[in-house]
């Protein structure tokens, strides 16, 4: 064949041309330099970062006609046969198709003889992981004694599957993923090189969709090249590689960030009609969401970042969130990402991502500080009790509408009211949007603190057992919170509607009452409410406390909440 691929062409041939590895380079050059170089290398790190290149560039260096040097002049002859592979003194083994006891035999049998075209004999065992036990073992004694003539270059992906005894025999060095600015850099070299017109973007996409090996990058380039021949879009790399161009996911962020949900769901529909897999849209909307927080977080760590320069849309988007909802965001998508390798349906999984992507509330704590400070000082400038306790309460109602969204939180720039004039208003909204508590008030008769204590410390074990059971039980179950526990009923309390009547239907229910029973240790019975007919329960019970301390509701209240969260006023 006259072509040659472009990661064959553009292989190092040189330390020099080693990219994103001079830890290594480094080392390897000062240890040629004063003649220190060891008898048996161990190169490992992840695919497509340099190491068989590496090892080549070291036999080269070693049995330079010049050397051994620190960099091979690739005149010699000996520098050119290594490079082209005709010199016999320099082998790479396959361990993937070499891996018995037999081969390695015929290795030890082999080194014995002194080399006939240059200074040292080189052994690249390529994937040595891959060798059998007793291969190793076999290994073990040459390795560690080998003839004066002869160097070991171990290569692998998976250091740890090695056997300590010969990790202990060699010297280490752990090759990094390249960064995706380094591999853009050569990217754009090699463009320039060939006379190709290349997007920005588009080179981007091409380094981020090689995580970290410049083998993967300079194949998917070649592809792209043959593709879009001497012009190198951004919707050409999408159309092979198959990832999301970024102005969808951003349009994605923002409908989130307005929690427009038909919007979003409406994008991920396209997405995947026009033949995206679920598992790649999380995977890119995942790294979109990363570099947000990258942006927010540490804006001047360049060497962290997957983005050489940030566009006005992307810094409007970062605009609309805050560190903690992203951080709660990012922790749902990878969630959802592991449940997809063992759901069949990834599709579902996505969509419910989606819908609770646009529920999720940052814990903002700043802003409760500040909170918590202008109560305090209410209090020192003599504002009534009640009114300051009303104030201090969660006064975030639920529409009883599902087709409405909840009522929102009063913005921090908004001027601010009289904390009794805010009460007044939030318990009005409260008396207005929250449905009746009858059904709750009906389930709590004896409710008991002990079993409950129990039910909360092992919620995430029953979590567990529910999702190895049936995966969607436990994801309709996420939403809700256990509040209660009463002869048996375990009182899981949901923000939407749609969960509590889902996890109530027998194919779910069933599961999770087994479940919950046998952790409990007593026949248990799942019963879902809503937070809002959960919260108004809590306000009712607190309104009766004020009526009279002698009830047996007191009691009861007081078993369910606690004796200090509640207090009797006359």
């Amino acid at each position: 064949m006259s072509y040659i691929a472009l990661y064959r062409e553009w292989r190092p041939q040189t330390f020099a041309d080693m990219v994103g590895q001079e830890h290594v380079t480094r080392t390897l050059q000062n240890a040629l330099r004063t003649g220190r170089f060891a008898h048996a290398y161990l190169f490992s790190g992840p695919r497509g970062t340099g190491k068989t290149s590496s090892a080549k560039i070291l036999a080269k260096a070693i049995n330079c006609e010049n050397g051994p040097t620190d960099e091979p002049c690739n005149d010699c002859p000996a520098c050119r046969g290594i490079t082209v592979g005709s010199i016999m003194d320099v082998v790479e083994i396959d361990a993937a198709s070499n891996r018995g006891v037999d081969e390695i035999r015929d290795l030890r049998e082999q080194v014995k003889y002194a080399p006939t075209e240059v200074r040292y004999k080189v052994y690249i065992v390529d994937e040595v992981h891959m060798l059998t036990t007793e291969a190793f073992n076999a290994l073990l004694k040459t390795l560690e004694e080998p003839p004066r003539h002869v160097v070991f270059i171990l290569a692998t992906t998976e250091p740890h599957k090695l056997p300590a005894t010969i990790i202990s025999r060699c010297q280490r060095f752990d090759f990094r993923r390249i960064t995706a600015q380094q591999t853009v850099e050569r990217l754009r070299l090699i463009a320039n090189e060939k006379k190709i017109a290349a997007e920005e973007d588009a080179l981007w996409m091409v380094a981020r969709a090689a995580e970290g090996g410049m083998r993967d990058a300079l194949s998917i380039f070649d592809q792209v090249i043959s593709f879009g021949g001497e012009k190198v879009t951004a919707d050409t790399v999408v159309s092979l590689v198959g990832g999301v161009r970024s102005d969808i996911l951003a349009s994605i962020a923002r409908s989130v960030a307005e929690k427009d949900v038909q919007q979003v769901l409406r994008t991920t529909e396209e997405l995947i009609e026009n033949g995206k897999e679920p598992g790649q849209i999380l995977h890119d909307l995942t790294g979109y969401f990363r570099d947000l927080l990258m942006y927010k977080t540490v804006p001047g760590l360049e060497e962290i970042q997957d983005r050489i320069q940030y566009d006005k849309l992307f810094v409007e988007t970062a605009d609309l969130y805050s560190d903690s909802k992203l951080i709660a965001m990012i922790d749902q998508m990878t969630q959802t990402a592991q449940e997809m390798k063992w759901h069949a349906q990834g599709r579902l999984l996505l969509e419910m991502l989606m819908v609770r992507l646009c529920q999720t509330e940052a814990a903002d704590v700043k802003e409760l500080l500040r909170r918590i400070e202008r109560l305090e000082r209410k209090l020192a400038e003599g504002v009534p009790i009640a009114a300051v306790r009303s104030a201090a309460a969660p006064a975030n109602p639920v529409s009883t509408n599902p087709g409405k969204p909840a009522s929102q939180p009063r913005t921090p720039s908004a001027p601010e009211k009289s904390v009794s004039t805010q009460t007044a208003a939030e318990n009005k909204t409260a008396s207005v949007s929250a449905p009746t508590a009858k059904p709750v008030d009906k389930l709590i008769k004896n409710p008991s603190k002990e079993l409950f204590e129990k039910l909360n410390a092992g919620w995430n074990q029953i979590l567990d057992e529910i999702k190895r059971r049936k995966i969607t039980a436990q994801a309709w179950l996420l939403d809700g919170e256990a509040v209660a526990f009463d002869s048996g009923n375990v009182i899981v309390a949901f923000k939407n509607q749609i969960h509590r009547d889902t996890v109530m239907k027998p194919i779910h229910k069933t599961v999770i009452d087994e479940v919950l029973s046998e952790y409990m240790g007593q026949s248990c019975s799942l019963v879902a409410v809503l937070q809002s007919e959960w919260q108004q329960f809590k306000q009712q019970g607190t309104a009766e406390l004020a009526s009279t301390s002698e009830d047996q509701f007191v009691k009861e209240v007081i078993d369910l909440f606690g004796q200090e969260i509640v207090e009797i006023e006359e």
